[in-house]
């Protein structure tokens, strides 16, 4: 598993790093401002996508200290598909995942491996 939290996402070369240290997951506490949601949808789903791994990310709902904060935390698969996502306020949600689908998912489609800088 990596970790990181919500800035980290807007580098990728961080989470290129954990994936070659074998990171299958990365899971990421954030404090993602409402105003940039979108931002948020895509990092997500482009972090968990370019690396083929799992992405969990768990956002803060409500205001703090006059900043609106998005929610909307989500669980994305190895191929970039949001499979589990809160709304904007409190929510728990789960998933059971498999992290077998990672190896399977970097098998048939190696983009990983085929990296040509390492």
């Amino acid at each position: 598993m990596g970790f990181s939290t919500c800035y980290d996402l807007r580098f990728p070369e961080l989470y290129r790093r954990m994936l070659d240290q074998g990171a299958q997951i990365f899971l990421i506490p954030s404090a993602w401002p409402k105003i940039r949601l979108d931002a948020w949808v895509l990092f997500n789903q482009v972090r968990a996508l370019e690396n083929l791994a799992y992405l969990i990310s768990c956002n803060c709902a409500g205001n703090n200290q006059g900043t609106a904060l998005a929610g909307n935390s989500m669980m994305v698969s190895p191929l970039g598909k949001v499979l589990a996502r809160a709304g904007e306020g409190e929510q728990i949600i789960s998933l059971d995942i498999d992290t077998k689908a990672v190896d399977q998912v970097r098998s048939e489609f190696p983009a990983v491996s085929d990296r040509v800088f390492k």
